[in-house]
């Protein structure tokens, strides 16, 4: 990312650079994913990033996050998988274990109607060069780094406008519609007078990473117990991660002593990476203990505001949907702003809410379930679990929202071979 060169916006009159038809602010994956759609549609867009300049757009570079089949699929569709694949790992399917016993064993290639038969350990880093690199080649997408939003112009419910300060000075916007991909403390979001409760999340939450063992089989299991929730998947292309959720009283037990103490934790509940964990955890350092929080935005579109990805629904990292359903996000808003661009009406933003939120807060909720206060408190194991084939799909009520959009894209001549 450091050595990405985004070219300067060409020259345009004034009125039309600073009324375009849709402000995107923040340079995430959905926000950039959403400029991409709609500029490849034909759209004026500008992204506003308060990060200085590229290489600062790629929040936890070095780290990766997982991608499910149904997110990969999409990222195929608009010319995006494979840069997203440089230093990915693959993970082929999942095992699940209740109290130690084997609950359900799943393949992606199993499952009827997956678009590709695996998932990726991919890093977002990668991900957001190979969108940088595309937004580049569409002379009407303008990128403004250093850019900070510092109010908003007009009433709430309204059409609003966006005053913007840079190093170059201060500049008013007037989008037709500001799609607000600045994340859980959104600013866009507090401007609009959008009530969100966000909420950090309790129980405890640590991981390590250490070498793939030479035996591994490229499956992510899922021990869930009375230690809480145990996970081993792939970071990346060559390394393999540990995520322990638990509730706070045992984190804070744990944490209280050596870190011979945590090895031993997970190696009771996987005894065959005992000797593995044991060589290669030796040290508090090499722990991750991380805070997680949930949004819950008391609506996701006011006036011509929509809430992107995390802006309105962060959620904690278990079963891993925080970029995946961003992703999906940004393609049916993408979707949904266009059609109403073209004089179609807002109920696409409508429709896409009415189906999504349900999902998202139940998500929420049963990730609540795993980091419960004390261990007496925690949920049967049963209802703890998500469910493997809604994961690698994708939401129900969304994959014909994300079909339509793909469709729609590819109807305007913006696909993949654009």
């Amino acid at each position: 990312m450091s050595t990405l060169k985004v070219p300067p916006p060409p020259e345009e009159p004034e009125e039309n650079e600073s009324a375009p038809d849709c402000c995107v602010v923040g340079a995430g994956p959905a926000g950039l994913l959403a400029a991409l759609l709609l500029g490849r549609r034909g759209r004026r867009v500008t992204v506003l990033e308060r990060r200085p300049d590229p290489a600062g757009a790629a929040p936890a570079a070095g780290g990766s996050v997982i991608v499910q089949p149904v997110t990969l699929g999409l990222l195929d569709q608009v010319g995006l998988l494979g840069p997203a694949s440089a230093g990915a790992g693959r993970l082929l399917g999942a095992e699940a274990y209740f109290g130690g016993g084997l609950a359900g064993r799943y393949r992606y290639e199993e499952l009827a109607g997956c678009p590709v038969p695996y998932a990726l350990s991919l890093r977002p880093g990668a991900l957001l060069a190979g969108m940088l690199a595309e937004l580049a080649e569409l002379p009407n997408v303008r990128l403004v780094w250093g850019a900070e939003v510092e109010g908003l112009g007009g009433s709430p419910g309204g059409p609003r406008s966006l005053t913007v300060r840079t190093a170059a000075g201060t500049k008013e916007y007037r989008p037709t519609y500001l799609l607000a991909a600045d994340g859980r403390n959104s600013v866009v979001r507090e401007l609009a007078g959008i009530v969100a409760d966000v909420t950090a999340s309790g129980g405890g939450y640590l991981d390590a990473g250490v070498p793939i063992p030479p035996d591994w089989d490229e499956l992510t299991r899922a021990h869930f117990g009375a230690h809480g929730y145990l996970l081993e998947t792939r970071r990346g292309e060559d390394g393999l991660v540990i995520v322990w959720i638990t509730d706070a009283a045992t984190a804070a037990g744990v944490l209280d002593g050596p870190v011979e103490g945590l090895v031993k934790v997970w190696s009771d509940v996987v005894p065959r990476l005992a000797p593995w964990l044991a060589e290669h955890i030796t040290d508090w350092d090499q722990v991750r203990r991380v805070q997680h929080f949930s949004v819950r935005a008391e609506t996701w579109t006011s006036g011509n505001v929509v809430l992107l990805g995390d802006s309105a629904h962060g959620m904690h990292a278990f079963a891993g949907q925080g970029m995946n359903t961003s992703l999906q996000d940004a393609v049916c808003l993408a979707d949904a702003v266009d059609l109403a661009l073209s004089g179609q009406g807002t109920q696409g933003l409508d429709e896409f809410e009415r189906a999504r939120r349900p999902y998202i807060e139940g998500l929420q909720s049963l990730q609540a379930t795993n980091t419960p206060a004390s261990a007496d408190q925690a949920a049967p194991e049963r209802e703890r679990a998500p469910e493997f084939e809604v994961l690698a799909l994708g939401q129900p009520e969304i994959r014909p929202l994300l079909a339509r959009a793909m469709a729609n894209q590819a109807r305007s001549g913006a696909g993949a071979n654009h």
